[in-house]
């Protein structure tokens, strides 16, 4: 793999490379690229999609190679500006008193106290206590209301300091949503660099797109309201500014109000749409509802622009224009999923209806291949895609036509762990058909799955494709008496990580967890060792077929004249339970079992491919085999 990238990174070229677990993928591509950045005195990014692999390459991978190669270079980490604290705002809000509780206001003693004596980088994320979200957005660093030079803490700025390093460093490591803000924000946000790897780049297609699209939503509304002017007297910015400008003042809190009304009235008429039961719906004429909402936050962008201006202090002035511009991005974006101006662009509308209900409307790029093609993978700098799932069917077609890849030398690397040996795939002799018995199907898979967890005794994910399916059989199990069940939705998702991996003291005192997730946690969680011996996987991974980007890729493909099913669904669903079966065996002495609960892989046609894209491991298909298996690993 080193050659690979090697010749790649030398030769100008772009590099696709399918690394097994256990290859040693980052070590792979750091040394070459280290090599040629401090030869050719140049600069090299690395973007991963998980914090977890940041904190790999930055505080294991990276410090061992500055060690081990003998080479003068540095590394910076790259994170988005609100990752920092911002230490002119954390005065201001002390001074203002810009919180909203007691428990804000020791939160704020607790952040002047680490801040100045207890970090040198100001990140949030090294923070060993919590802080409010709210909070944290009240101090931290934001480009639009930055002063700059004219800071008067400009010379010890956290962020500054960041930049410093960024500029002086030979390696960058970032997120793929930090790289494809820098692309939409005209490459002004990282240092120029001369060469990429996506690491993790399974995820790059989804976070591009993101980064291309629209959404406006309730919550967010309601945040930039209750920032301007709260609900209660003396809440929000404009009440707490000094010379708050009269008439203007009042202008900027009644058009706020305003605004207020007309977003209550938008998002009621969007809820008025949603058919019975359902939670998601597909926008497919522009003015599906009326636009009663472009109008008023212009309105008040006009008149927060307009208080600006007459504001006398320098900070003041430009908190207000950072929230006029916040208001102006708002009603364009509503202008633009409205009117559906946009082509190319699939439209469509969500509800949360819990506690809180919360409703949003959003605009996504169907087909972003052609300006990857054009911004990324256009020859100028060399770009090397790594994931130990980048392929289907043995084929990188899918990831290049998804991602416009036209020229890029490829290679599939196994990984070098002995699944023979140490993995188990369980795959039920009989099971309802998921599309037929839906169900029979899910009472089945209930009853498979508590025989299960009474086998593992904890140490086990179960891995789901819907929420809805996941509650049903969360309610049916709960009290079960062989396992402790974490269900994502109950607790952060952290936590919930938190606590599975203390699992193993817990099952050896006779009842361990298993953790109930869906697609968050198929993908970027590692449990290494024997606190994950088991993962269940409940469906294979189709997306769902009325969703409605999923819809709008099936029609774009079948105008193509494409079958779908061969060219995305099934290509997709592969990559993705390669992922699900991925979280098993994360280090050569790990040893444990996947179970995929789903007959297709037995009854149908493309089952075979799905079996084939797997690591090849014994395959059992009745819980004695299950039975012997784990007492065989757990001697």
């Amino acid at each position: 793999m080193s050659a690979a990238v090697c010749k790649a990174i030398y030769g100008e070229n772009n590099l696709i490379v399918e690394a097994g677990t256990g290859v040693g993928k980052s070590l792979a591509y750091l040394v070459p690229l280290i090599y040629w950045a401090v030869e050719q005195n140049t600069r090299v990014v690395i973007s991963t999609y998980t914090k977890a692999l940041q904190q790999q390459l930055t505080e294991k991978d990276i410090p061992f190679l500055q060690k081990a190669l003998g080479l003068d270079f540095s590394c910076a980490l790259c994170v988005g500006s609100q990752n920092y604290l911002c230490r002119r705002r954390l005065e201001r809000t002390g001074q203002r008193g810009f919180f909203d509780s007691g428990s804000e206001e020791k939160q704020l003693d607790d952040i002047f106290e680490w801040s100045a004596s207890k970090t040198d980088t100001g990140l949030f994320q090294e923070m060993d206590f919590e802080i409010s979200e709210s909070l944290r957005y009240k101090v931290c660093r934001e480009s639009d209301l930055c002063m700059g030079n004219k800071c008067a803490h400009n010379e010890d700025c956290f962020y500054r300091r960041a930049k410093k390093r960024e500029f002086a460093a030979r390696v960058l490591v970032t997120n793929h949503h930090m790289f494809f803000a820098n692309l939409s924000a005209g490459e002004r946000i990282l240092p120029e660099y001369d060469a990429v790897v996506f690491d993790e780049a399974h995820s790059v297609e989804e976070v591009a797109t993101d980064h291309l699209g629209a959404e406006i939503s309730s919550p967010a509304l309601k945040f930039l309201f209750d920032s301007i002017a709260g609900t209660r007297p003396g809440r929000g910015f404009i009440s707490r500014i000094e010379h708050p400008g009269g008439e203007k003042a009042e202008d900027v809190i009644m058009l706020t109000a305003a605004a207020r009304k007309a977003a209550d009235a938008f998002f009621s008429n969007v809820a008025d749409k949603f058919p019975e039961d359902e939670n998601i719906f597909r926008i497919r004429a522009p003015n599906f509802v009326p636009n009663n909402l472009t109008q008023p936050l212009a309105e008040l962008a006009a008149a927060l622009k307009s208080l600006a201006d007459s504001v006398r202090d320098t900070e003041d002035k430009k908190e207000i224009g950072a929230l006029s511009m916040r208001a102006v991005f708002f009603a364009k974006g509503a202008q633009a999923v409205i009117s559906q101006e946009q082509e190319g662009y699939v439209f469509w509308a969500e509800a949360v209806r819990k506690k809180n209900p919360r409703f949003s409307v959003h605009a996504l790029p169907v087909d972003i291949s052609g300006l990857m093609r054009e911004k990324v993978f256009d020859g100028s700098k060399p770009v090397v895609l790594t994931s130990a799932t980048l392929s289907a069917g043995n084929s990188f077609a899918f990831i290049r036509e998804r991602l416009g890849i036209e020229n890029a030398e490829e290679l599939m690397l196994g990984s070098p762990f002995n699944f023979i040996e140490n993995a188990l795939l369980y795959v039920p002799r009989s099971m309802p058909d998921p599309g037929k018995e839906t169900g029979a199907y899910t009472l089945e898979v209930t009853s498979e799955i508590e025989k299960i967890l009474d086998i593992t005794r904890g140490s086990t994910f179960v891995l789901f494709t819907s929420y809805k399916m996941m509650e049903k059989v969360y309610e049916s199990l709960k009290e079960t008496e062989s396992v402790e069940i974490l269900c994502q939705g109950i607790m952060p998702r952290y936590k919930m990580l938190e606590k599975f991996r203390k699992g193993l003291k817990h099952r050896k005192e006779g009842k361990g967890f298993a953790l109930f997730g869906t697609m968050t946690f198929w993908q970027g969680v590692d449990v290494p060792g024997k606190a994950l011996e088991c993962v269940i996987i409940t469906k294979l991974p189709f997306a769902v077929p009325d969703d409605p980007v999923t819809e709008a890729k099936t029609e774009m493909l079948q105008a193509e004249g494409k079958d779908p099913f061969v060219y995305y669904h099934i290509p997709r669903a592969v990559v993705l339970l390669r992922q699900g079966f991925g979280r098993l065996i994360r280090t050569k002495e790990d040893k444990g079992m996947v179970a995929i609960l789903d007959p297709r892989l037995r009854t149908r046609y493309y089952g075979r491919i799905f079996i084939n894209s797997l690591p090849e491991c014994r395959i059992a298909e009745d819980l004695s085999e299950v039975r012997d298996f784990f007492k065989s690993i757990r001697i």
